[in-house]
């Protein structure tokens, strides 16, 4: 069990301030015992691939087996310690029975034992053979299987399918270097500036697995999660807005230099302030990039703990960058009028498929599409060797130019969107939409 001090961060702090000094004073005496027996008997596990499957399972376990979980009154279960991405201190504690209960059809009960957790590896690993989609009919969740697909580098189900070359590795994409042109498309999803402080929060599972599996074992090497030069904002370790926006503009020059010409890189940005999405058009624009859609997407259930009913946004954006291509031209717009219109048909497509967008929802949908149209306007002239605090300024000015989140969402708010009829497959693309008229870039 681990006897590291938990370190001041701007949400590691928080456990202090309650008189945790050390990670083991977040467990209770029996935790600590079934987690050590735990950790123990994987320890002695020969086969590595196991050994590597039992860990990642024990590490899921540590987010229910210690003293700052809480009870979902609704669901009739426990939460765990991540429920609202950062360190809750609750005044009532919840603890999980460690191995976990079973009903009697033999299935799990509740959350947090072992029995929960080797139930949802299974389902993943199976997930990993036959995977699907979900959709609705009517109010039935129904599972539509993708034939023939299947993640991994071997099919342990299918033997006759093709060997697939993975690569995988726990490092840096400020300083990798990648052959040009080598890649079809980069798909990314950066930290959103300050909102979640992942070094933080990740070494209260890493002290235990870096015990478990050694010191030596790829991605434990170091004594802790928290870099100095981790991409999100951090008051306690100094890094603000410039260090997040010029680390994701090294990050995506690398990345655009070894896209093949016309191949896109996409990422999801979700943020209700202005100044983080600053740092998201500098990053593009720095990588000789430009914006060709922002695409509003569900990316959280409303019911998440950490933002049940406060309002805060479920919305992604997620971009589409290229160097070349073309974009209809209907999704273009100059000003605050333009982007209603967009808008308004947006919000009748998330009603439609049963959302209810928020007024943190339109922000974040309009704060995505004032970004897109502002690289738009500054490719043409940008210069990328002009100081962060010189390009912060340009692009404010250009987004304002064009909009604000704030005269957008009164300009809606005072607008019924019609909601149309959703028709046809989920899966089916959509015909009726011309794309012909569209502008090259």
């Amino acid at each position: 069990m681990p006897e590291d001090a938990i370190p001041e961060g701007d949400e590691s702090s928080r456990p202090r301030r309650w008189g945790y000094e050390r990670f083991r004073d977040l467990f209770s005496a029996r935790q600590l015992l079934g987690l050590e027996t735990s950790a123990r008997i994987i320890g002695r596990v020969k086969d590595l691939r196991l050994r590597r499957a039992l860990a990642t399972n024990f590490s899921d376990l540590l987010r229910y087996q210690n003293m700052l979980c809480r009870y979902d009154m609704m669901a009739l279960k426990s939460l765990d310690i991540f429920s609202i991405h950062g360190f809750p201190v609750s005044y009532v504690q919840v603890e999980s029975n460690l191995l976990g209960i079973r009903n009697g059809n033999a299935l799990p009960v509740g959350s947090g034992g072992w029995v929960n957790i080797i139930e949802k590896y299974t389902k993943a690993k199976r997930y990993c053979t036959e995977p699907f989609e979900v959709a609705f009919r009517g109010k039935t969740k129904i599972t539509v299987p993708m034939r023939g697909e299947w993640i991994g580098e071997r099919n342990p189900e299918r033997p006759e399918a093709a060997e697939r070359r993975i690569d995988i590795r726990c490092a840096s994409a400020t300083d990798v270097t990648l052959p040009p042109s080598s890649l079809d498309a980069v798909l990314t999803d950066p930290p959103y500036f300050g909102m979640v402080q992942y070094g933080e929060l990740m070494h209260f599972c890493y002290v235990w697995l870096r015990k478990l599996m050694g010191e030596n074992f790829p991605g434990l090497e170091l004594v802790t999660t928290r870099h100095a030069d981790e991409l999100t904002g951090n008051e306690t370790a100094e890094r603000g807005l410039e260090h997040f926006a010029e680390g994701l503009a090294n990050v995506y020059g690398r990345m655009a230099r070894a896209l093949r010409p016309g191949a896109p890189l996409v990422f999801t940005y979700h943020h209700n302030q202005q100044d983080a999405y600053l740092a998201v058009g500098m990053a593009i624009l720095d990588a000789g990039l430009t914006c060709s859609a922002s695409l509003p997407c569900p990316a959280e259930m409303g019911g998440s703990i950490h933002i049940h009913g406060t309002g805060s946004s479920i919305l992604d954006t997620v971009f589409v960058c290229r160097q070349s291509g073309t974009t209809p031209r209907a999704s273009l717009f100059t000003d605050a009028a333009g982007l209603a219109e967009i808008m308004s048909a947006e919000v009748a497509d998330l009603c439609a498929a049963g959302m209810k967008p928020t007024s943190g929802d339109i922000r974040c949908m309009a704060l995505g599409h004032i970004t897109r149209m502002a690289i738009w306007r500054l490719k043409p002239a940008w210069n990328p060797k002009l100081a962060t605090t010189e390009k912060f300024a340009i692009f404010r000015k250009t987004m304002n130019g064009i909009a604000t989140a704030d005269a957008l969402q009164k300009r809606l708010e005072k607008t019924e969107a019609p909601v149309p009829a959703v028709v046809g497959s989920l899966f089916a693309q959509d015909e009726t939409r011309n794309f012909a008229d569209a502008v090259a870039f």
